[in-house]
């Protein structure tokens, strides 16, 4: 049987962690655990006056490598350091990471930014047969696509499916038996965790470099529609596609741009595994993403804009004749607030929140008008 990461919540085995002596034992709450100073999420148990917690909890808090094997019955903890762990994710990881190339279209070759008229970046494979993720912007200009795989042997690709608002994209090649990533939970992307981009910077000759940094923010809306991530791992143009993987070697995010200007460093944009879920099963049910059009045009007031915290809704500046809006009783000058109970202050968190519904929906948007809030229930186009 293969062997997989031991997962808290399925977990059998523990292993004794720490003696308390100062634990009122009668109590039925489950005492505090730290490690070097943090406390565990995860609960103790305690037996006989003795305190047990999942072998996970303490063991990745100390930086260690935890691994079950089923068939065996065996858990194995290796301390090992990022020195020995980043080489052994970036081996595991590069096998799934492709070189894309091209030319571009005859429409688009006067822009001077592209002297051999030839571009190119990075994707992901994500299916054995030859599927491959990668940015929107890689792809949407190129003629004739090429995707050269890690062992050097290249493969002409046809474009399938694209979204240009979450700037994803899905080609294909014809080759089975192809390694495809692992996507990491949305929950496991954290501020502070490892991060390393792989990817072919600048140059087709450097492909599948790494480089590697953390998780330096999340929830941005730097330049997207959508909630991005931050990294301070180094982004440079050709990296466009590639992933970005944490030390489980499983794909957090898909780098799509960064901050390059005089004096600006580290600021590199990934976006995350729940906007690539949400692609990917629109791309595979419908070949596109599928939105519904409420028919509102929106403004974020001034604090919004800024990027300062604001609770201030977004003002509603247009309505299309005949649309879900109209028809619906929203007028220009009302402030929608919540979606079906949702906050929404800025686009960004109404782009999300209109990821859970289709054409066809009805929501209740929360509104204020003349002082006044309001429910306005609405079926969505």
């Amino acid at each position: 049987m293969k062997i997989k990461t031991f997962i808290v919540g399925i977990m059998i085995l523990s292993i004794l962690a720490v003696f308390f002596s100062g634990v009122a034992f009668g109590s039925t709450n489950s005492p505090k655990i730290f490690v070097d100073g943090s406390q565990l999420e995860s609960d103790a148990t305690i037996i006989n006056d003795r305190v047990y917690v999942p072998a996970r909890a303490v063991s990745e808090a100390l930086g260690a490598k935890v691994e079950w094997d089923g068939e065996k019955r065996i858990v194995n903890i290796s301390m090992s350091d990022r020195d020995n762990i980043v080489p052994e994710v970036v081996k595991s990881v590069s096998p799934s990471v492709v070189g894309v190339i091209g030319n571009l279209k005859d429409e688009v070759q006067s822009d001077t930014r592209f002297s051999e008229q030839i571009v190119h970046g990075t994707g992901i494979i994500i299916k054995a047969n030859g599927e491959i993720l990668t940015n929107a912007h890689v792809v949407k200009d190129m003629e004739r696509i090429v995707v050269v795989l890690s062992d050097g042997n290249g493969y002409e690709a046809s474009l399938r499916c694209i979204d240009e608002a979450t700037d994803l994209a899905l080609i294909k090649i014809n080759k089975f038996g192809l390694i495809p990533v692992r996507f990491a939970k949305e929950e496991e992307i954290v501020i502070g965790k490892t991060a390393i981009a792989i990817g072919t910077p600048v140059s087709f000759s450097l492909r599948n470099s790494a480089s590697i940094g953390i998780i330096s923010g999340i929830n941005r809306s730097i330049g997207s529609s959508y909630r991005l991530i931050q990294t301070d791992a180094a982004i440079n143009p050709g990296n466009s596609g590639g992933p970005l993987v944490n030390l489980e070697g499983e794909v957090v995010g898909i780098n799509s741009n960064k901050f390059a200007a005089e004096g600006i460093e580290g600021m590199g944009f990934s976006i995350p595994v729940n906007t690539i879920n949400y692609v990917l099963e629109h791309f595979e049910k419908n070949k596109r993403v599928i939105r519904p059009e409420l028919g509102a045009g929106f403004e974020e007031d001034w604090a919004a804009r800024v990027g300062l915290p604001t609770n201030n809704g977004l003002s509603i500046i247009d309505i299309a004749m005949d649309s879900s809006a109209d028809i619906s009783g929203l007028k220009v000058g009302d402030v929608l607030v919540s979606i079906n109970g949702k906050d929404i202050n800025t686009l960004v968190d109404y782009n999300e929140e209109m990821k859970k519904y289709m054409p066809q929906d009805i929501i209740n948007i929360n509104i204020k008008r003349d002082g006044a809030e309001k429910i306005i229930r609405c079926a969505l186009k």
